[in-house]
């Protein structure tokens, strides 16, 4: 804790050799930041055993107001309501293990990478996958061939289920593309969030595909079930902006630079992992 403290207090003091603002300033009169999150996403986001909105993406928050000088609300909402929330307040920022996309990007400004991950997807160890692995064990789209498929709405895992089960269009000619699971008697069904869908595994849905983190968080101890990592492509994370918050991103980013170098990110991912006390 000293060491993210010292952390904290660089950060402050880079801050404010760049920028005219006052860092770590406390007390009523600092301008609100909201932050929307979705907290059903353990370990970036999740309701603590108090009531409270908890996580990876919280701490971050929490540690830039400080930095910057800002009261940080927190604010939980549907996952595809954090980008709405955020485009109609330029004071306002996405941190929910939002996947930096060229879609979204159409819509907002992301920050500087602070994390990557992948798809997994939680499957009954009784499921034969021994044919559909790559050689470093991927597990390919193929072994979910005629399963019902839980996604989380609005996240990357769903639009790359849905694709796979729909098919796409060629957005150039208006033309089919065939999905890897389009055909197969395969389906995707949608949740609310992660741990809702692991409520329904063996019922309404055969497997979940949602991101590493959350997926070992909600099938790591569930009996029956392992977690497998997908043959996708490596996503990255990014704190969603206001199209029109420049200022505040070059701020959040500069922040989020040494908070990166020095480690704070990586521990704050053991610490709600569970690896820390």
């Amino acid at each position: 804790m000293k060491k993210l403290l010292a952390v904290i207090l660089s950060v402050c003091l880079l801050a404010g050799a760049t920028f005219a603002f006052t860092a770590c300033e406390s007390g009523d009169s600092r301008e609100t930041l909201t932050v929307y999150t979705n907290a059903a996403f353990a370990p970036w986001e999740y309701m603590n055993e108090y009531g409270e909105i908890a996580g990876v993406d919280i701490d971050i928050a929490n540690e830039l107001g400080d930095i910057l000088g800002y009261k940080v609300v927190v604010r939980d909402v549907s996952f595809g309501s954090i980008f709405t929330n955020v485009q109609n307040d330029e004071m306002a920022i996405g941190a929910a293990g939002i996947t930096i996309t060229p879609e979204r990007m159409e819509s907002g400004l992301f920050s500087i990478e602070y994390a990557t991950s992948t798809q997994y997807a939680i499957i009954p160890d009784s499921m034969d996958i021994a044919e559909n692995k790559t050689a470093d064990g991927k597990l390919l789209m193929s072994a979910l061939e005629g399963k019902k498929i839980g996604t989380q709405e609005s996240t990357t895992g769903n639009i790359l289920i849905t694709d796979a089960v729909n098919g796409t269009e060629d957005e150039d000619t208006g033309e089919h593309i065939a999905g890897e699971l389009e055909g197969t008697g395969a389906s995707v069904i949608e949740y609310k969030n992660g741990i809702i869908a692991g409520q329904n595994l063996g019922g309404q849905i055969d497997v979940i595909v949602i991101d590493q983190l959350p997926a070992q968080s909600i099938g790591g101890d569930m009996d029956g079930y392992v977690v497998v990592e997908l043959d996708a492509e490596p996503e990255s994370y990014g704190i969603y902006m206001n199209k029109n918050a420049t200022e505040l991103k070059e701020k959040i980013d500069a922040a989020l630079e040494v908070m990166i170098e020095n480690g704070v990110i990586d521990y704050l991912v053991l610490k709600h992992s569970g690896a820390i006390i």
